[in-house]
């Protein structure tokens, strides 16, 4: 049982990291060429270091026809999650937005609890709570939060990032069913595969240009989509051999984490003292999970 929370830890910090480094990157490129045309990018992209890995194993499951279509379908979800989100962050303010989708973590903690009779260890509840504050303050959300007057609490982007937060949290559980005990690389490969393609259908339907011009964006795309195929492996990993999801959501939710901690050392960035606290409460809430009832 102990090794059981030591995976999810593992693949859950794993996540965080992936994500926070795909965070990181995608700062080169949002401003530059729009954040769905880096989400399309990165995410075909990402193909190829699954390719890579593949071509280690030395066999390749084979799938039924009921496969395929949990394959597609979850490919095709994973997509729908992701636009949404990118949808908010044009219309509002990322250091509100951000830890509101962060919350998908509390949201499978919930669920898998409810639902799927999940037995959530005291100390995955108390760093859910701990996480999810520490987030919010190395976002700056609660400081947004305050500056708001009474008539002024119509977040824009709101709708959209709840859409997506219930939505990612959905997927991580559809995709821990499916995984769970398998042999998932090829999965992956597959459900990246249809992932894109689900934006680039979506980009397409928006008519919104997905060219990019300037190849000096390039390595950044192929940096995203390398830390966002790290992050899918890590909690593939942990989903496939853990039965703690709710852990795996938990940590992985806070990506934003080394994005503050890499700006700090790589771009020379400040960190504001309510972000210093805001990382060590995270940094807490991780050391809380080896609690258990």
């Amino acid at each position: 049982m102990q090794s059981d929370l030591i995976v999810a830890i593992f693949s859950g910090l794993g996540g965080m990291l992936g994500w926070g480094l795909a965070d990181f990157f995608a700062k080169k490129t949002i401003d530059k060429i729009g954040d769905l045309t880096t989400l399309f990018w990165s995410q075909l992209i990402g193909i190829f270091p699954i390719l890579v890995l593949l071509s280690f194993k030395p066999s390749i499951p084979n799938f039924s026809y009921f496969d395929w279509l949990c394959i597609v379908l979850l490919g095709i979800g994973e997509g729908i999650s992701y636009i949404p989100v990118y949808t908010a962050y044009q219309k509002g303010k990322v250091s509100l937005l951000s830890p509101i989708f962060a919350s998908y973590g509390v949201f499978v903690a919930i669920i898998s609890a409810i639902f799927f009779n999940e037995r959530i260890p005291l100390g995955a509840l108390i760093s859910s709570l701990l996480v999810f504050v520490g987030i919010l303050l190395i976002n700056g959300g609660i400081k947004e939060i305050f500056r708001m007057k009474s008539g002024e609490l119509n977040i824009k982007g709101l709708p959209e990032i709840l859409l997506a937060s219930l939505l990612f949290s959905f997927w991580i559980i559809a995709f821990n069913f499916f995984v769970s005990n398998r042999d998932w690389l090829l999965i992956l490969l597959f459900i990246q595969f249809f992932s894109a393609a689900s934006v680039f259908l979506y980009a397409k339907i928006m008519k919104q240009n997905i060219f990019v011009a300037d190849k000096s964006l390039w390595k950044y795309l192929v940096l995203i989509g390398s830390a966002g195929v790290m992050a899918d492996y890590f909690i593939a990993y942990g989903l496939s051999l853990s039965s703690h999801t709710a852990i795996i959501a938990i940590l992985s939710s806070a990506f934003s984490l080394p994005v503050i901690i890499l700006g700090y050392f790589f771009l020379r960035e400040k960190i504001s003292k309510i972000q210093i606290v805001g990382c060590g409460i995270i940094l807490l809430g991780i050391v809380f999970l080896y609690l258990k009832l």
